[in-house]
Parts: C-alpha cells; structure tokens; sequence
C-alpha cells in the first residue's frame, strides 16, 4: 500500500462521525465507561460469507467497534484524536512541518498542551483499545473452550451409545447363531420323523392285517359249521 492510502486510511480509522460532547458530558462518559464492546462481537451472528471476504469483514466490523468505543471515551480538551484529525485535515500523508504547524495551532487552542500530553493520551487510547481487544479475545478463548467441552460431552456420549449399540448387535448375533442351531436340529429331526415312525407303522399295518386274515378264517369255519347244522340237523 502506498504511503498516501496509509494516510487516508489512517484518517478513516480516527474520523469521528459524531458531534462530540460537551466537556462535562465527556468526562462523565470517561469516568462511567468500563471499557467494552457493547455487543457481544464473539458470539454474535455473521451471514455466511467465503473464508477470505468473511475474514476481513470481521475485522473491519471490530476495527469500527474500537473506533466507537475511542469515540465514546474521547477526553475531555485537545489531545491525540483531535490533534490527529487535524493532522490529516491538512495532508494525506503529513510532513514534520505539518506536525509542527497543527500543534502549534493546538496550542493557541488550548495553552496547557505538550507533546508529552499528546503521548500520553495516545497511550490512554492504546491502552484502552489493548484492554477491550484482550477482554474480547479472553472471551473468545473462553467460549471456545466451552463448546470444546460440549463437543467432547456430545463426543462422549454418542461413543457411549455406539459402545451399547455394538454390544447389543454381538448379543443378538449370539442369539441368532443359538437360534440358526436349534433351527438345523429342528429340521434335521423334522427330517428323520418319517424313518422315527415308518417301522412303527408298519408293525401296526401288520398286526391289522392279521387281524383281518384270522377274522376271515374264524369267521370261514364258523360259516362251514353252520352250514353244516342247517344241513345235517334241520
């Protein structure tokens, strides 16, 4: 990037859109602010966006939540913002001349400013900025390690039913193995049934028929007999 954009952007970055407030109201904000993003940037929500575009999205929109929050903790009197503001007002990309020219109309604004006051509200702003990004990034790593926790407990407990479902399925292999066996004995004896009886049968089909033969044969000499009385003694 040329030096020119850095300047330009540089500007952007401490551009306050916002009319700023009267000294009291100014020190009332400093002193009440506790120094963190209003919204909650980690958890809240993005539209879907590709990798590279979303990255840089997300860190514009954090770039525009410090700049609010400088903003809203600008101290009271001229100090680094307005000197800065002034300071690219000027030029794009401001010369040590401009430096010189811009504080000492800075003075004349306001008599009691040095360049160490300058310095040191740079640094309340730098500090300010370190303290909410670390808070932001601590929550960040906090949350993270919360939904890893989830994800390990979800983990957990999906291994745990895995775990059961595969006990079950060797407990009912088991029993269909047990049960394909007695189905092989069962239909190795359905197929020995017929030679379990055949000989049995037979014997019953035997004796029947002897049965019949000497019921024939009794019941031939009977016959004989009685022919023979009705011949002879009628």
């Amino acid at each position: 990037m040329a030096e020119k954009d850095k300047g330009f952007s540089f500007k952007q970055l401490f551009f306050r859109e916002d009319t700023p407030a009267p000294k009291e109201e100014q020190v009332q904000k400093s002193e009440s602010t506790n120094y963190r993003i209003k919204d909650d940037f980690i958890s809240g929500a993005n539209q879907p966006e590709p990798s590279g575009v979303q990255d840089q999205s997300l860190v514009e929109d954090f770039v525009q939540r410090l700049q609010n929050l400088i903003n809203q903790n600008n101290q009271p009197g001229f100090d680094f913002l307005e000197f800065t503001e002034s300071l690219f007002e000027e030029k794009q990309n401001p010369t040590p001349e401009i430096y010189k020219t811009v504080f000492r109309i800075a003075q004349k604004i306001d008599k009691s400013l040095t360049p160490s006051r300058l310095l040191d509200s740079a640094m309340h702003y730098k500090n300010l900025v370190q303290r909410t990004a670390e808070g932001e990034i601590e929550k960040g790593v906090t949350k993270k390690q919360a939904l890893q926790a989830e994800k390990e407990n979800e983990k957990n407990n999906l291994d745990s039913g895995l775990r059961d479902a595969q006990t079950k399925i060797q407990q009912l292999t088991r029993q269909i193995q047990e049960l394909q066996t007695q189905e092989s004995a069962l239909n190795s004896q359905l197929l020995a049934i017929d030679q379990k009886y055949e000989s049995r049968f037979i014997d019953i089909d035997r004796k029947v028929s002897a049965i019949r033969n000497a019921k024939e044969q009794v019941i031939v000499s009977i016959v004989d007999i009685e022919a023979g009385i009705k011949t002879n003694l009628s």
